[in-house]
């Protein structure tokens, strides 16, 4: 397997309330430039009679780092919890709170020389407001993105991911837009 592209960057705002994940409105933030996913597991280990016993390595938080093509004010106002409108553009504020997001992108690879479509689904992220670095034009153009880091908990029921592969690009966007479809099971899923 051979991952050769990344493609169609989703999100919509999540709320939850009594074990249940509702997402808003799916959008699309911008073209999709990079996505870096570290995942922080536990590391926990009891010796007994002098030999390892138990050990839990199981999913603690996580950190995505996503690159966009443009950082658009409304998709910022939306990541960051800032106010927006056409009129009056983005206004940040110190008590500004960013909200928590479903998250997710589809990942071009190559499997037995065929392409398939992976879809990686975050179920809860938090963004948190970007540096911004400017230059000014130089003898060649180079050409600038934003970047974005989000912080990656779990909901409520302990779901924090899913991913699924597909043999056509159109049945990852339908899956990965479907995924941010009221959510309210009470069991935990095992499966990231």
């Amino acid at each position: 397997m051979a991952k050769i592209g990344l493609k169609h960057f989703r999100y919509a705002i999540l709320t939850e309330n009594n074990g249940a994940a509702t997402y808003g409105e799916v959008k699309t933030p911008a073209k999709a430039v990079s996505c870096n996913v570290t995942i922080t597991n536990n590391n926990a280990k009891l010796y007994a009679d002098d030999v390892l016993v138990e050990s839990d390595t199981s999913f603690q938080s996580g950190t995505a780092t996503v690159g966009i093509d443009n950082d658009d004010l409304e998709t910022m106002a939306d990541f960051l919890g800032h106010t927006y409108s056409a009129a009056n553009g983005i206004k940040r504020n110190a008590n500004d709170i960013a909200p928590y997001v479903g998250f997710g992108r589809v990942v071009v690879r190559i499997t037995n020389g065929m392409r398939n479509y992976k879809v990686e689904f975050l179920r809860k992220v938090k963004f948190s407001e970007p540096s911004e670095e400017n230059s000014t034009k130089g003898e060649a153009v180079e050409f600038g993105t934003t970047t974005i880091e989000g912080t990656i908990a779990t909901l409520e029921n302990g779901d924090w991911s899913d991913a699924q592969s597909f043999p056509t690009e159109a049945a990852a966007i339908t899956y990965l837009e479907g995924l941010f479809t009221p959510q309210t099971t009470t069991t935990q899923n095992s499966t990231p």
